[in-house]
């Protein structure tokens, strides 16, 4: 099935749910993750190769038009019916983990400690119990205190208990660690919880750790969360609209969005783009047009925008609630997914956490259509690659050049020419005689070529730089170049990754701004031996 169906479908069950079978048969469903913090009462399934963490014991499921039944004739298989049509994919239940029934020496269930979220994700709440839940103050959406009550959990987890249980989930594929906690008054015992807890599951597991907290949280408290060994940071709004976050959050209402937005900028200087997240749940009464607007301004700022359909759990003041629009959710998975791709934010650069295991969101999974819908389109394009030299076509190539770099970006006052130009093989995509796009490739020495100059004209994105990356890859290996390098703006530094391309070392000051060296596939060494090379040209 299409990447952009399984996205739909998956979008429609994270809001409206499943019903399961009356008496699921043996080898079905894990037992449902009932309270807690983050989104509950669900099961997860894997939609071909997606994760989905599925509501199934919310009140308004019952209503869904979903529900999951075994084939009758292929024992362990599921088919997935939305009303009375059987949906043509693959569905898995995900089966309940080996480790679950491990037992600490001092006789804790290993379930009560950590729990396996998604297809590979190990979760747990440091601290089970938060000063507002509750209260007038909390979260009306958050089931955190219910685990607790039925005796499902602690309320403390040890550091040494998560270690233990991460070196179990590790052997059972678990492949990174997300560690949340509730929020007390004394923030510095909360910070303090986090970072014990992230250090020893680290030093055990080697899984890469992904906290949750909330502002106001130092930047000198996040380089010892990151000297821990905490890989991503989670610092989650709710919702860009204050009107609903006083309503549904007054304990995050208090706190100024200018306090949000510093310990955004602070994280992302810690922890580098696309590691910092923020939820921001669908279906709470956001107007539509001002979540996309604030989805590109944390996006600009290197935060992905997690967004999650808000999820009506038992027990909360929320229970009774609506969940959110499927056709409301669906359009703005699919303008946030553009606006990402625009920033050069992707769910599988995040190390770990939420956006890395991708089951309570459909928005990964809409990126991934975004993707692949680019890719297969290049292979269709008619566009023709060709190395020009002099002429019509040279001038093509510094046309688009200065339509890009100059007018649209103001990465340069009058023009982008310089002393490579004479010395580069120049590339041009055009369709008959419209230029369309081009990149430069220049020979420094030794074997090492530099890339430079990639532009597309905007009315012709979608596929034509990842062919243009190719095409550059093809000519450097056609004239003997044994590395090819290139200097990359922090937005597409994604994109370059998803051609396959590595990260060498950040650059802080190239042209003004800041940029990452990145390597071409296919070779490999030291930067130092890069910039020392490099250090010839004139930039």
């Amino acid at each position: 099935m299409a990447l952009r169906s399984v996205a739909a479908i998956k979008a429609d069950l994270l809001s409206r749910g499943l019903r399961l079978p009356a008496q699921p048969p043996a080898g079905g469903p894990a037992r449902v993750r009932g309270g807690g913090a983050g989104p509950a009462e669900g099961i997860t399934l894997l939609l071909e190769d997606t994760p989905a963490s599925v509501p199934v014991a919310s009140r308004h499921v019952q209503h869904s038009p979903f529900r999951l039944e075994p084939d009758l004739g292929s024992p362990g298989r599921w088919s997935l019916f939305r009303e009375e049509e059987r949906l043509e994919l693959r569905v898995s239940v995900l089966p309940e983990p080996g480790f679950y029934q491990g037992r600490t020496a001092d006789g804790i269930d290993y379930r009560q400690i950590a729990l396996l979220h998604g297809a590979d994700c190990l979760a747990s709440t440091v601290l089970q119990t938060c000063a507002y839940w509750g209260t007038v103050e909390g979260c009306r959406f958050c089931g955190i205190g219910l685990s607790l009550r039925r005796g499902q959990t602690v309320a403390v987890k040890q550091a040494r208990h998560l270690a233990e249980v991460a070196r179990a989930a590790r052997e059972e594929g678990a492949a990174h660690v997300t560690l949340t906690s509730g929020t007390t008054r004394d923030r510095a015992q909360e910070v303090s919880l986090s970072l014990q807890a992230a250090r020893a599951v680290r030093q055990s597991s080697g899984l890469p750790v992904h906290v949750q907290l909330m502002p106001p949280l130092s930047r000198a408290r996040m380089e010892q969360l990151r000297d821990a060994g905490v890989a991503t940071l989670g610092i989650h709004l709710e919702s860009l609209d204050p009107r609903v976050l006083e309503r549904v959050s007054p304990c995050k209402a208090a706190l100024s969005a200018e306090a949000y937005v510093r310990a955004w900028k602070d994280a992302v200087a810690v922890f580098g783009r696309n590691q910092v997240s923020t939820f921001l749940l669908l279906g709470l009464g956001e107007r539509a047009a001002g979540l996309r607007e604030g989805c590109r301004r944390i996006a600009e700022l290197g935060v992905y925008p997690y967004l999650v359909p808000f999820r009506p759990i038992p027990g909360t003041p929320l229970e009774d609630a609506r969940p959110a629009d499927v056709a409301a959710a669906r359009e703005v998975y699919e303008e946030v997914a553009g606006v990402l791709d625009e920033y050069g934010l992707y769910w599988r650069d995040a190390e770990a956490g939420c956006v890395r295991c991708r089951g309570c969101s459909a928005l990964p999974d809409y990126q991934d259509a975004l993707f692949r819908g680019r890719r297969e389109g290049a292979g269709a394009d008619d566009a023709v690659l060709e190395v020009v030299r002099s002429g019509p076509s040279l001038e093509a190539c510094f046309a688009i050049r200065r339509e890009v770099f100059v007018r649209e970006q103001g990465f340069f006052a009058q023009t982008d020419r310089d002393d490579l130009d004479e010395s580069s093989v120049h590339i041009l995509a055009r369709r008959g005689d419209q230029g369309l796009g081009t990149v430069r490739i220049t020979p420094v020495g030794g074997g090492l070529w530099l890339g430079s100059r990639l532009a597309v004209l905007p009315a012709h994105r979608g596929g034509l730089g990842g062919r243009l990356v190719r095409k550059a890859e093809e000519e450097v290996r056609r004239r003997g170049g044994e590395r090819f390098v290139a200097y990359i703006q922090l937005p597409r530094v994604a994109f370059f990754r998803r051609c396959g391309w590595r990260c060498l070392e950040e650059v802080p000051d190239y042209h003004g701004k800041p940029h990452v060296l990145m390597e071409a596939p296919g070779a490999g060494g030291s930067a130092g031996c890069v910039r020392s090379d490099l250090a010839c040209l004139s930039h």
